[in-house]
């Protein structure tokens, strides 16, 4: 037996070994963000290790890196703390460059493995005496006006885009008598959407499928799709809410700067939204640093003023922004809405007594069609689907499924007889089975006796 491939499988296993471990370095610059200036004396430091890195005199550290994925924490007194993600992707590609430096170099008998390069920009904190802030504005506000700025530039140069959407709402019942909650209304939707400047966002239902058949859930009906970058005021739950970025939303809203976090080579700031009064929303926004744009959001809404008969509601919402590619001097600046998802519950008093809580659940998935600048694009009604009518079955929402997979609950409504035997009035009685009284009684009697519980289809 030769001893030559054994030789060299274990020759080329040593390689492969020492090429792995090769050291990794996070090679930084720190600076101010706003001014660009060199911050001599931050700090850096791997998450949950000891010791770390300080920055010399032009801002710049060398780190080393025990095991990417590393999330790297950089910090300077006055500044808001930044998290670095280094990848295990980006910590090969430097092993792989550093292996080259050291093959085009052998007369090196110190190699240094290979190194990731980053500029780290950390925004000014205030710094909070007491109740006194000592600075003329919170960071966060300085740079929501930057922000605002900018989307009013963007507007402008963007002029129009659409988007094809699909859409799912479940509805389940979590009244006094149930067990667990009952699913019992599921509604898919395709819609045409447009924004133009001046316009606002425009939705158009293309398709409709809702089990059981019927109207909408009076009080917890599918939501339009809101864009919280571009519109001044936001349609949620049948209220109009003053959008954090119309032109004075600073009037509404207070910003406070939180976590920065670098991911896939962009870095993003998280800020605090803070209603200045009752009616707003509230919650956690995150912008693309350099682009000023939102890249998502999660907000609540303030229903503590409810008007009959909605005795209660709680709602949520989440916004997911991805760049789109305008082409042009825009480029991938332009970040749309890609997703929206809405949850939360709703108690509706009628005379005598209460419909059961109803708990909802939407989500809406955007494809979007980026057309251009004006006077670039072509007519957006021909990127759209079909007019209202050309769709009908379930076979239409297949790709929308594939995108949006159902959940349990979702295909338990979805293969239910009973469900689509019933009306909805039918479906939020008390569970058959239990003995009735009291309330309970009356709430059969209620929805029994033709209580009008759907509403009509906006369009």
């Amino acid at each position: 037996m030769s001893v030559r491939p054994v030789f060299l499988a274990a020759l080329v296993a040593l390689v492969a070994g020492a090429a792995a471990a090769q050291p990794v370095r996070l090679e930084a610059t720190v600076v101010d963000a706003e001014t660009g200036a060199p911050l001599a004396g931050a700090t850096a430091q791997v998450a949950g290790q000891e010791g770390g890195a300080s920055a010399d005199r032009d801002g710049r550290l060398s780190l080393a890196l025990p095991a990417p994925p590393d999330t790297v924490v950089v910090r300077f007194v006055g500044y808001a703390t930044a998290q670095v993600v280094v990848t295990a992707d980006e910590a090969a590609a430097a092993r792989a460059e550093g292996a080259g430096r050291q093959d085009a170099n052998r007369q090196d008998a110190n190699p240094r493995g290979g190194a990731v390069r980053r500029t780290i920009r950390l925004s000014p904190a205030p710094f909070v005496l007491g109740e006194v802030t000592v600075t003329d504005e919170p960071p966060g506000e300085r740079l929501w006006r930057r922000l605002l700025a900018r989307r009013q530039s963007l507007a402008a140069r963007l002029g129009q885009y659409g988007a094809e959407a699909y859409g799912r709402l479940l509805l389940t019942r979590d009244g006094p008598t149930d067990v667990r909650p009952f699913p019992f209304a599921l509604t898919e939707t395709l819609s045409n959407l447009s924004w133009g400047r001046g316009g606002g966002l425009r939705e158009e239902v293309v398709a409709r499928r809702r089990l059981p058949e019927g109207g909408p859930f009076e009080w917890a009906r599918m939501n339009p799709v809101p864009d919280l970058y571009f519109e001044d005021a936001l349609a949620l739950d049948g209220r109009s809410i003053p959008s954090i970025t119309r032109p004075d939303a600073l009037r509404y809203y207070a910003f406070r700067l939180g976590e920065t976090v670098e991911a896939d080579g962009r870095r993003y700031l998280d800020l605090a939204v803070i209603p200045r009064r009752g009616g707003l929303v509230a919650g956690r926004v995150r912008v693309v640093d350099t682009l000023l744009v939102i890249a998502e959001a999660d907000l609540r809404l303030d229903a503590a003023r409810t008007a009959a008969p909605v005795d209660a509601l709680d709602a949520s919402y989440r916004w997911r922004y991805e760049p789109a590619d305008a082409g042009g001097a825009l480029g991938d600046s332009a970040w749309l809405p890609r997703r929206f998802e809405r949850e939360g519950a709703v108690t509706v008093r009628v005379p005598g007594t209460r419909v059961p809580t109803v708990r909802f659940q939407q989500t809406s998935v955007l494809d979007l069609v980026l057309p251009g600048a004006p006077g670039e694009a072509a007519d957006l009604r021909r990127r759209y689907r079909s007019p209202r009518g050309v769709y009908t079955g379930a076979g239409v929402y297949r790709a929308g499924r594939r995108a949006l997979p159902l959940d349990s609950l979702e295909v338990a409504v979805d293969t239910s007889d009973r469900v689509r035997r019933s009306t909805l009035a039918e479906l939020l009685r008390p569970q058959e089975g239990i003995g009735f009284g009291g309330i309970f009684a009356g709430v059969s009697r209620l929805l029994g006796a033709g209580f009008d519980v759907e509403g009509d289809d906006d369009g």
